[in-house]
């Protein structure tokens, strides 16, 4: 950017409050294409396999809500190996293997232990010692003198074969389209269900972390869904928008025109085209706020303001706002001859 010293600056309009225009053209323009995402819209699900449930009822019930009850998630992270080579005595970089992070998940500890569930079903497909800790004797000291004291497998010994996530989704979504990452045969590679803490009045929560073979990566519009909770396009975000979802419109509405002392005096039309409307009305509605409140010593309402956009400059010496003036009474003193 090109440094123009202050005495060589000039006004050349008449208005007083602007936006920062490279911002605005750089992330407002073409309905905030540019504009960055926020960390909160997204969205998980989890396609369970019915096979590998010790209860359908996860399913059937509560399939949706173990999507909504997923706090926070990071998405896949690559490290990519590479080697430094010798080429005649140049350096050159080669690439030779790649590998997935495990990505870190937390779920809301929910009252009715829904999250709780579905732990207790993956690890029991997976693993014999789930079932065996409720068999009596299984963990006697005696279990390991002959096979005749054994009564139930244990470890790895559950004859689990499917996979028991089909895949794991994460969409990220904005300005109603969404960008999807497919979690390829997901394994969880540790569970946490976390401390418990008199002293501590937080919401709980239980993390894991998430090992899987590869990404397939999509992207496409955010489904509409209607009043009974059916999606209106092919584009379907898996459980999303189904179940514990507020489907009335909202009674937050912008305004194309210009209207006096709202707050809402932004809109697509003004902010795309940086119309002068929406300065003024801005500056009508800080006038109005400030004329509202408790008055000062220092001045009456109304003496300080932005004023019209298109007035010339005022008291203050400053183009389109005016300031109080104090009011200039002289006082002479005559003096007196005194004999001492």
């Amino acid at each position: 950017m090109a440094f123009t010293p202050t005495y060589l600056l000039r006004s050349n309009s008449a208005v007083t409050f602007r936006d920062q225009r490279h911002a605005a053209r750089m992330f407002t323009d073409d309905q905030f294409r540019l504009a960055p995402k926020f960390s909160f819209q997204f969205h998980v699900s989890f396609s369970i396999n019915p096979a590998a449930l010790r209860s359908i009822d996860l399913v059937q019930r509560h399939k949706n809500e173990i999507n909504m009850l997923v706090k926070s998630c990071s998405l896949p992270k690559f490290i990519i190996g590479t080697e430094v080579l010798n080429q005649y005595n140049r350096k050159k970089v080669v690439q030779n293997s790649y590998k997935f992070e495990a990505i870190s998940m937390a779920f809301h500890d929910d009252n009715m232990g829904v999250i709780n569930n579905l732990w207790q079903n993956y690890f029991s497909y997976y693993y014999a010692d789930f079932n065996s800790a409720n068999v009596p004797g299984a963990y006697n000291r005696n279990a390991t003198k002959r096979s005749t004291f054994i009564k139930t497998p244990f470890g790895y010994d559950n004859k689990s074969t499917l996979p028991f996530f089909n895949h794991i989704t994460i969409y990220q979504m904005a300005r109603h389209e969404y960008v999807s990452y497919k979690l390829i045969n997901p394994l969880i590679s540790m569970w946490d269900h976390a401390k418990l803490d008199y002293a501590d009045n937080k919401i709980r929560d239980n993390t894991a972390s998430i090992l899987f073979e590869s990404v397939a990566y999509d992207q496409g519009s955010v489904t509409k869904v209607d009043g009974a909770g059916n999606s209106t396009n092919n584009d379907a975000i898996e459980g999303f928008a189904v179940e514990h979802y507020d489907n009335s419109p909202s009674p937050l509405t912008g305004s194309a025109s210009q209207i006096s002392a709202s707050p809402s005096f932004t809109n697509a039309g003004n902010v795309t085209n940086n119309a002068t409307s929406f300065l003024q009305n801005l500056t009508t509605t800080i006038n109005t706020y400030q004329n509202t409140q408790e008055l000062t010593p220092a001045g009456t309402p109304g003496n300080s303001s932005f004023t019209n956009l298109n007035q010339t400059a005022g008291v203050s010496g400053v183009q389109g706002v005016s300031f109080p003036q104090s009011n200039n009474t002289s006082e002479t003193t005559t003096a007196s001859q005194r004999n001492l």
